[in-house]
């Protein structure tokens, strides 16, 4: 079979194999995984079936899930490597794992259009039939559903949602050519960038309680996506026949789009767990683009009045945007009295009169940008602060 009909096919099955036995390594070696450091590797070589592709691991680590083109998906037991063979449907290709771990899902890329279930503690499989050329698999946060993207050569027009309970299958139609799927962390969307051979321009976004599709219009060549883990972002690769350069971010609160240029033939795509990078790998230029932010807002504001003055204390931002922060100010309104820090999270403004209650907004700024404002409110006075008592 072949499988580079997307031009970063082969890229992709180098990163996935290159990931599956990364993974493999770390989990065979002896010891705590904090003994490991970037000097001291090791690789076991674990033989399963031909033109391996595909991997999950299981939430509990004790499984290791490969598809293997030629039919079958290989389970791997990462206390003893061993291995078990399980036959599927014709041409195994992307792989998830329920998060209770109780099913494996396999989408079968050729042939009658189906998907394969296991049940991880038998291996006992069941095919469901969906849509011509199933292609991306993604599972719902409660398990609920399982969602495919049916390629069909390019030409495929439908998502597939099929019950977990009872293996009913629901056709969606959405854009030509679904390639990518991610579910929201709340499971309240489903969002599908439409590649339609090579000049999908638009991103499908399922709403999971009614199935209504609404269309969002990105960059050329939508090819892959990725949701931000507070769910307020989508990322999406433009690949544009492998010459597209940018990314776009809809911002799921109102289907905002804005475009990032990154790189050439822009693939696929990952969001750092604390949401302060954006990573994007970059066919056509042979690069990773990180997409860094302004940080987020300081926290834990806290002022205490003085005579025609106010002191601002805060705390930096968990997330710094990727970047360092370089600076803090404080801002009174109205007036406009301020003060700022390089690295302290404290400083005074004066020149306030008594009084007058002041809305002191306090930023952080790094060399992408600042950061929205956190603030609180002030009234300076003459009369002497109580001291704080506790017990």
């Amino acid at each position: 079979m072949t499988v580079s009909h997307f031009p970063g096919t082969r890229f992709r099955n180098t990163l996935v194999l290159a990931t599956a036995f990364a993974i493999l390594s770390v989990m065979t070696l002896p010891g705590p995984a904090s003994a490991i450091t970037p000097s001291t590797t090791a690789v076991t070589s674990i033989t399963t079936g031909a033109s391996s592709f595909g991997v999950a691991v299981s939430p509990d680590g004790s499984s290791v899930w490969v598809t293997n083109l030629t039919g079958t998906v290989t389970r791997i037991d990462t206390a003893t490597n061993a291995v078990t063979s399980i036959t599927t449907g014709a041409s195994p290709y992307n792989i998830a794992v329920s998060p209770d771990g109780s099913s494996v899902w396999v989408t079968n890329l050729t042939g009658t259009g189906t998907v394969t279930r296991i049940d991880t503690t038998t291996n006992a499989v069941t095919s469901i039939t969906v849509g011509s050329g199933p292609y991306n698999i993604a599972v719902s946060p409660d398990g609920s559903s399982v969602w495919v993207t049916n390629y069909g050569g390019g030409s495929g027009t439908t998502v597939s949602r099929i019950d977990t309970t009872t293996n009913v299958v629901t056709s969606i139609t959405v854009g030509s050519g679904p390639n990518g799927i991610a579910v929201s962390p709340d499971g309240s969307s489903v969002w599908v960038p439409n590649y339609g051979t090579g000049s999908g321009t638009t991103v499908s976004r399922i709403d999971t309680a009614t199935n209504a599709v609404t269309s969002i219009t990105v960059g050329s060549g939508s090819y892959n996506i990725a949701v931000s883990h507070d769910g307020s972002s989508v990322w999406v690769t433009n690949s544009g026949a492998g010459s597209g350069t940018t990314v776009s971010r809809i911002d799921t609160a109102t289907n905002a789009v804005t475009s990032i240029t990154v790189g050439s033939g822009p693939y696929n795509i990952a969001v750092s767990p604390d949401g302060s990078s954006v990573w994007v790998t970059n066919y056509g230029s042979g690069t990773v683009s990180r997409i860094i932010f302004p940080p987020q807002p300081p926290a834990n504001v806290t002022a205490t009045p003085g005579n025609a003055q106010a002191t601002i204390s805060w705390t930096a931002p968990t997330n710094t945007g990727g970047s360092p922060i370089t600076g803090y100010a404080a801002t009174a309104s109205a007036g406009g009295q301020n003060c700022t820090t390089t690295t302290a999270t404290s400083c005074t403004i004066s020149g306030l009169t008594n009084g007058t209650t002041y809305y002191v907004s306090v930023t952080a700024t790094n060399a992408v940008g600042i950061s929205d404002p956190s603030v609180i409110a002030v009234t300076p006075s003459s009369d002497p602060v109580a001291p704080a008592f506790t017990g």
